[in-house]
């Protein structure tokens, strides 16, 4: 039996590594075709743009790995049913949940492995992956600028039609006009016919247009500074369009306030919920916890303290008129004391409110926490989950072929990705509870694994694969002859 489970763990290393290799390179073309423009011909050094590929790399293998478990799965017990190994171990009697045991050990194995490197590992990166992009933002200002794109900071908005890379000669000659903020190690890029709007004043409204232009982020004054060379500078009073100014200029410096260019220690050290290992996203859970704790309690007293101001208020007004039951003013004393009461009703209703919305965010700040607790578990046991599928289909389909392994891999990879994405919005939302909507998707593959192995023991034909052939031969016909 021993060699029975080194045999069939071997047979699923080499498709492994393979399907790991090419889904890590499809991932990583991805990644590049998404930030190509944004990265390469910015100026940016090639270990630069390698560093930040490399922390992007973390979470590519955690998706990869999974889906890598299935198309193994499937190779490997398409080939041994293709070659009728399986009906060999069969016919010595072993049963098919014994030739699936080593397999679920394979993936309990990389299951564990994925786990760890989802809770040590993938944060880590994650968070290094973000403070590169803000410090590659903050070092290289027009990273983030596309030509024939308006940027917009706060209130003001800016567009370029041309962006070129500044030569070495070119910038040193520039250097003393364009001022201290302007280095070699920034290299600007020359922008080409530049407008810029500032609607910071509503009752003003600037527009600048210069032949040409240079940006980079000020840390001294912490905005965008902008040299202008041949330009118009227009001023436009909104409450009064007869006030106009208009002016021309050779250069001109304008700076647009960016603080969210700047990156500080203490921004450096703040990470989102993908940036953290379990045990901070449950210090975070716990605090939010004792916080609504904290909140229901407040709008309990204060639903108390408001039943009991209006019964005083009321009291009062009963006591009154006890007092003396002939005034000819008791409709007035009752118009008081009921805005008395409303108002005071109205001042509790208001603290209740925000109490509520105080409790509501916590709740969202738990739901979110949690998902993603759930999620570095749920994620990595789909290499088990994908096993049970993955086993009685390879055995069915008897082909170990990379074509139909892939085929069926993508097919359940993105019924498992459409349930997590759905599960996390509707956790997100509160209509299930994070642990349900992370491992609904697990439950769901899980349930299909383990009829699917039902049917194989019963050796039952789950999928006729002579049917589908012959479907596809009738529709390539159909096609040939329109």
């Amino acid at each position: 039996m021993k060699i029975l489970t080194r045999y069939i763990i071997k047979e699923h290393l080499p498709p492994f590594f393979f399907a790991l290799g090419v889904l890590m390179f499809i991932f990583l073309m991805q990644f590049m075709l998404k930030y190509i423009t944004k990265i390469f011909g910015k100026g940016l050094g090639a270990l630069t743009i390698i560093e930040l590929v490399f922390y992007n790399l973390a979470w590519m293998f955690a998706l990869a790995v999974p889906m890598a478990v299935l198309v193994a799965t499937l190779m490997s017990f398409g080939r041994l049913s293709g070659d009728n190994e399986i009906t060999i171990i069969k016919s010595s009697g072993v049963s098919i949940y014994r030739i699936i045991r080593p397999a679920l050990v394979f993936g309990a194995f990389v299951t564990v492995l994925m786990i760890i490197f989802n809770d040590r590992v993938l944060p880590d990166f994650n968070h290094k992956a973000r403070v590169m992009f803000r410090n590659i933002g903050q070092k290289k200002a027009t990273l983030k600028l596309e030509p024939g794109i308006f940027f917009t900071v706060g209130k003001y908005s800016f567009h370029t039609e041309k962006i070129e890379k500044t030569l070495g000669e070119e910038l040193a000659e520039r250097i003393n006009i364009l001022g201290p903020e302007f280095n070699t190690e920034t290299k600007p890029d020359r922008l080409v016919n530049v407008t810029i709007f500032d609607r910071s004043n509503p009752q003003i409204n600037i527009t600048l247009i210069a032949e040409e232009g240079y940006m980079v982020y000020s840390k001294r004054k912490k905005s965008l500074l902008f040299t202008l060379f041949d330009g118009e500078y227009h001023e436009l009073n909104v409450t009064n369009p007869e006030e106009y100014r208009f002016s021309k200029f050779s250069r001109n410096q304008f700076y647009i306030p960016a603080p969210e260019f700047m990156l500080d220690k203490r921004e450096d050290s703040s990470r989102g919920d993908r940036e953290m290992n379990v045990s901070m996203m449950m210090e975070k859970v716990r605090k939010s916890r004792e916080n609504a704790k904290k909140e229901r309690a407040k709008i309990s007293d204060q639903i108390e303290k408001a039943n009991t101001e209006l019964q005083e208020a009321f009291a009062g007004l009963s006591d009154s008129i006890v007092a003396d039951p002939d005034a000819a003013i008791h409709k007035a004393v009752w118009r008081r004391a009921s805005d008395s009461a409303h108002r005071k009703v109205s001042r509790e209703y208001q603290t209740i409110r925000m109490a509520k919305s105080r409790l509501d965010n916590s709740v969202r700040i738990i739901n979110s926490y949690m998902v993603e607790v759930h999620k570095k578990f749920s994620i990595p046991f789909a290499s088990l989950v994908f096993i049970l599928v993955g086993a009685p289909l390879g055995v069915a389909s008897r082909k170990g072929s990379m074509g139909v392994s892939a085929t069926l891999s993508i097919m359940f990879f993105l019924v498992y990705w459409a349930c997590l994405i759905l599960g996390e919005d509707l956790a997100d939302r509160q209509f299930l509870p994070p642990i349900l909507a992370m491992w609904f998707p697990n439950i769901i593959i899980g349930l299909a694994g383990f009829y699917l192995t039902w049917r194989t023991v019963k050796e039952t034909s789950m999928i006729r694969w002579e049917k589908i052939g012959s479907f596809f031969k009738k529709f390539n016909k159909q096609t040939s002859n329109n």
